[in-house]
């Protein structure tokens, strides 16, 4: 569990901006005050001078070290009153010189103690979704916005609706978004276009990216064009990224494939995405596969070891029902 490097990054680069930004504004606002109130200066001296030789006075009188820094406690309070009185006199407030933070918790350090300050962990969630949103419609798509409205409530050949087959989904999508784990099993959802397969599958990478896990969605097609491109490139860098891009999907918390079926299939293509979802079973990481196919059409275009495991050890999530997007469109012209 854990996000990506570049997530950690990113978050640990705006924590330093809170913080640098914390400090200019304490320059800013000492330098005000000096202007005002010079004074001030020789106080803050003096009250550096009293810290500096609290080790010095106890060391040189060890059984009075007690009384010594009460004493030098109190001066030092008397010193602030003194600073806090000058500050005032001159319109500002006594706290007016105190370091402001963003977070006045943590100071802008990220952690208290060795625990993550929840200010950090607000900005890992923030870098991680919004690095999701980048590559999928992620907002739009939510367990709230998903409606069950379009799909029909007459029975099947099977003798089950549509709407109550899909009601079945959306209540296993939400719990199995809500129990997320490493240990989570993986899943294929079927169906024909237009049925809410990407809708839901990204509505659970949206809410596991929020509770901390790492989560990759890519389209196959894409996926494969990118890792292709890159390994067979000449350039140097292209190779590093077809290396990280492998190291990503592989071992993020979540992988979730869109549209499996709809990618050029060549045997770089074949090799690598059984790899993948081989891999990702071996380690014991969950993925999410979505696609238009059949089963027997799964069965003609993937290698016998691929269906195996899409079929055998995959959970299979059936999506029936009409195109909602056609439903959408024919309410539209009502």
């Amino acid at each position: 569990m854990g996000y990506p490097k570049e997530v950690y990054d990113r978050a640990w680069q705006m924590m330093e901006q809170r913080a640098a930004q914390a400090r200019q504004r304490g320059a800013d606002r000492r330098r005000k005050v000096l202007r005002a109130a010079p004074e001030v200066a020789e106080i803050e001296r003096e009250m550096a001078y009293q810290a500096a030789g609290i080790t010095k006075t106890v060391l040189g009188a060890p059984d009075r070290a007690g009384e010594l820094i009460e004493e030098l406690a109190q001066r030092n309070l008397a010193l602030q009153e003194m600073r806090g009185e000058l500050l005032q006199k001159n319109g500002f407030a006594p706290d007016y010189l105190e370091e402001q933070f963003g977070c006045a918790l943590c100071r802008d350090q990220g952690y208290v103690g060795a625990r993550m300050c929840g200010c950090l962990q607000s900005l890992l969630e923030a870098e991680a979704y919004a690095r999701l949103s980048d590559s999928a419609p992620v907002e739009s798509c939510s367990f709230e916005s998903f409606s069950l409205g379009y799909y029909p409530k007459t029975a099947d050949a099977a003798g089950v609706s549509p709407h109550a087959r899909m009601g079945d989904i959306l209540a296993f999508c939400k719990s199995y978004a809500e129990g997320f784990s490493s240990a989570s099993e993986s899943l294929l959802l079927l169906g024909k276009t237009g049925l809410g397969k990407t809708h839901l599958s990204l509505a659970i990478a949206g809410a596991v990216t929020r509770k901390a896990y790492s989560v990759v969605y890519t389209p196959v097609q894409s996926l494969m064009d990118k890792l292709e491109s890159d390994k067979f490139s000449y350039d140097a860098a292209k190779k590093e990224q077809y290396a990280g891009n492998v190291r990503s999907t592989v071992s993020c918390d979540l992988l979730v494939l869109d549209d499996l079926g709809t990618e050029f299939m060549t045997q770089f293509t074949s090799s690598t995405l059984y790899s993948i979802i081989n891999s990702r079973l071996v380690s014991g990481r969950p993925t999410i596969v979505s696609t238009n196919l059949e089963m027997a059409e799964i069965e003609q275009k993937y290698s016998e070891r691929m269906v195996s495991r899409l079929m055998g050890i995959y959970k299979v999530l059936k999506f029936t029902g009409r195109d909602v997007r056609l439903v959408k469109k024919g309410q539209g012209r009502a």
